[in-house]
């Protein structure tokens, strides 16, 4: 017999697909319209993260606009992938709204971490790229298998108990590969997948809603 659980067709994950279409398309558009690319001067104008304007109380939109900037096309790819393949569960379980509250918020938190970790380290320079809001992503997976696992018992745990291993796996390779790279934004990585677990552990409390489409 089927469970009311197992007969529910999961939802599209709308949200999810319009974020990484708009990704691509902003980052098409600069093609389109600059000839020179997505340079240092077309990500300054379209607004780019750069810390001390922040600062110094300007140009506040930068936190928001430069998550939907990309440097070149393997950075979009890459920010990408990892969002496609997170996202559907992430709003699968937190639901439309949550969701897209959930990446803007991870995004602009990140880049709040990185304006203060360039603050803190004198070193300024142009930020670009969805990864703050697609570690945020990662975090809310994180949290997910996590409450998932502490709810569960026997073999379902046992396969959760396996997912949150492959994600930390996972987590801590991006992590790594990132501080391997100096021109990767590090600081934006860690603010947002802070925000991402903090923010779907507010957007769950006080939720009985079953979590087995992890395992699917």
């Amino acid at each position: 017999m089927e469970t009311e659980t197992e007969g529910r067709r999961a939802p599209v994950p709308l949200v999810n697909y319009l974020l990484i279409a708009l990704n691509a398309g902003v980052f098409a558009a600069g093609l389109i319209l600059e000839n020179t690319g997505a340079d240092a001067s077309f990500l300054y104008r379209r607004g780019a993260l750069y810390a001390p304007l922040i600062l110094n109380g300007e140009d506040h939109y930068r936190l928001l606009t430069s998550i939907f900037l990309h440097a070149d096309a393997a950075h979009l790819v890459n920010n990408m992938i990892v969002q496609f393949a997170g996202g559907e569960i992430a709003e699968r379980n937190l639901g439309h709204l949550r969701y897209g509250l959930l990446y803007l918020l991870a995004g602009i938190g990140g880049n709040v971490v990185s304006v203060l970790a360039d603050r803190l380290s004198g070193n300024y320079g142009l930020s670009v790229g969805a990864s703050g809001a697609v570690f945020g992503v990662t975090g809310a997976l994180l949290y997910l298998i996590l409450h998932a696992y502490l709810a569960k018992n026997g073999e379902t745990a046992g396969a959760l108990k396996s997912l949150i291993l492959r994600a930390a796996l996972m987590t801590v390779y991006l992590l790594y590969s990132g501080w391997e790279n100096p021109s990767i934004n590090q600081a934006a990585h860690v603010g947002g997948l802070v925000c991402g677990f903090l923010l779907t552990a507010l957007f769950m409390r006080g939720r009985e809603e079953d979590l087995e489409p992890l395992l699917r």
